[in-house]
């Protein structure tokens, strides 16, 4: 009778064991299941930009809404980001469940290069296309460049050497005479290859010729200091073609 009822108590015990068995399995599958749904991208957030719009980066990106979470690859979503004119680099993190956030930093201009179609410029000499903006430009004007627009290809670096020293100056007088820079008006180039400057206040015309440019706006600047409180913009011109001199004439009253 014994042999029996423990024969009983062994297949309940083992239908007990598989039944609890099966629950867990269920609970387990239950949980993987949900937890597989919540790791699917719902959530792109990207940082404040000062540019362009972050909708318009948005844009580039929401195509990945729905993808496992756990299988996306950053790199994928970065390279897209940074095929964008205005994105110079681009850092995408996972915020597990469903989220990921984008920092930008974007390029900003520091002119406008006059050709048709009217294109800007950032300071490392990148072009960018000139689209409606969160900003308002008030950027000087490089003007009678070379016009092939083969030479300023969106999103790379200019290919136009003049255009280039250009850029690399201006992007210098910026950092160390930015009062200078924010005077300037418009950067132009003669046919015989003489860079000029034409400040917005009058205007004045400076002559810089083609050679030691930095130097000469240098020589410039001590000649300003020396003016005080007279300013450049007192006089119609200043030339400085000339070695380590300043030819300069009064404005007429």
């Amino acid at each position: 009778m014994n042999i029996k009822s423990n024969k009983i108590k062994a297949k309940l015990a083992i239908l007990f064991t598989t039944c609890l068995c099966l629950l867990v399995l269920i609970k387990i599958s239950s949980w993987w299941s949900e937890l597989n749904e919540n790791l699917v991208l719902k959530h792109i957030i990207i940082s404040n930009t000062s540019m362009i719009d972050n909708k318009e980066y948005y844009k580039l990106v929401d195509q990945f809404l729905g993808y496992s979470l756990d299988e996306l690859i950053i790199g994928d979503i970065s390279k897209i980001l940074e095929e964008h004119p205005y994105v110079k680099a681009s850092r995408v993190s996972k915020w597990f469940p469903s989220t990921i956030r984008i920092e930008l930093i974007e390029r900003k201009p520091i002119a406008i290069l006059n050709i048709p179609p009217i294109v800007l410029l950032d300071k490392d000499g990148f072009v960018l296309p000139n689209k409606q903006s969160k900003t308002n430009f008030n950027l000087p004007i490089l003007n009678k460049f070379n016009p092939d627009s083969v030479l300023y290809p969106y999103g790379d670096k200019v290919l136009s050497i003049n255009v280039e020293n250009c850029i690399y100056w201006l992007g210098k007088i910026k950092m160390e005479y930015p009062t200078f820079y924010e005077d300037i008006s418009e950067m132009k180039m003669t046919s015989d290859n003489d860079i000029n400057i034409i400040l917005s206040e009058y205007p004045t015309n400076i002559y810089l010729g083609k050679n030691d440019i930095w130097s000469k706006i240098n020589i410039l600047k001590k000649f300003e200091n020396e003016l005080y409180p007279k300013k450049l913009s007192d006089f119609s011109y200043l030339d400085m073609r000339y070695n380590n001199q300043v030819i300069a004439k009064n404005r007429a009253l």
